[in-house]
């Protein structure tokens, strides 16, 4: 699976302009209502909204690079979220760190050598691969991870480790993590929220591009 573009909501488009392009240093476009933050090979699009929307999402970057990525947040003054009092969170596909934006929602930069990208042994903000992952919270995680495996084209890494609470619907590329809603986010206690948003992704050599509300998919033409 690959993401191409993802549209999320925020409350603080000026403020998550000057994190994302001032101080982290994304390339980004701003209007009136939207901010388009570009990686080396997809889009991140904040869309200005009066509703309170928090989200989960990842950017992959080189594998290598996870300790300079480090040293490249904290020079900025960033504070990383510890896990059991680790700053790097180790998976069975790679590592990740987490940190906060401007809205609040719960970021990662994650490695993940299985994506087979050239490795790094530095880290700058235009080494930021692509947008990884997004967060889908949901009253149901099960139907709504098969759903979109049969009917929107998700190849999934392995359908029989899916869970009530957790589905991870994708591959090393990008995925959607669909979780029950109220789950907290690692690292945090942030429980998941229903979020609003759409994406555009491929998989199997063919396009979707849905959008979800209110825990309801429907495809955007």
């Amino acid at each position: 699976m690959e993401i191409k573009t993802l549209n999320i909501f925020s409350r603080n488009l000026e403020q998550q302009k000057e994190f994302y392009n001032d101080l982290l240093g994304f390339r980004c476009q701003k209007n009136l209502d939207t901010l388009s933050l570009s990686t080396q090979e997809n889009t991140l699009i904040f869309r200005k909204c009066d509703k309170d929307f928090y989200y989960h999402f990842a950017f992959l970057i080189p594998t290598g690079s996870i300790e300079y990525a480090i040293d490249f947040l904290e020079e900025l003054n960033i504070e990383l979220l510890p896990y059991k009092g680790e700053k790097i969170i180790q998976f069975d596909s790679g590592c990740a760190i987490y940190f906060y934006d401007k809205d609040e929602n719960i970021v990662e930069f994650i490695e993940r050598p299985l994506a087979n990208y050239p490795k790094s042994n530095n880290f700058s903000i235009d080494q930021v691969i692509k947008l990884n992952e997004i967060g889908l919270p949901h009253t149901d995680p099960i139907r709504m991870a098969n759903t979109l495996v049969k009917e929107f084209g998700i190849n999934p890494i392995n359908k029989n480790s899916f869970r009530e609470n957790f589905c991870w619907v994708g591959d090393h590329n990008g995925v959607i993590i669909v979780t029950k809603e109220g789950r907290n986010w690692l690292p945090t206690y942030k429980p998941g929220i229903v979020n609003d948003f759409t994406i555009c992704y491929k998989d199997i050599e063919k396009e979707y591009y849905l959008s979800f509300e209110n825990n309801k998919i429907k495809i955007i033409e």
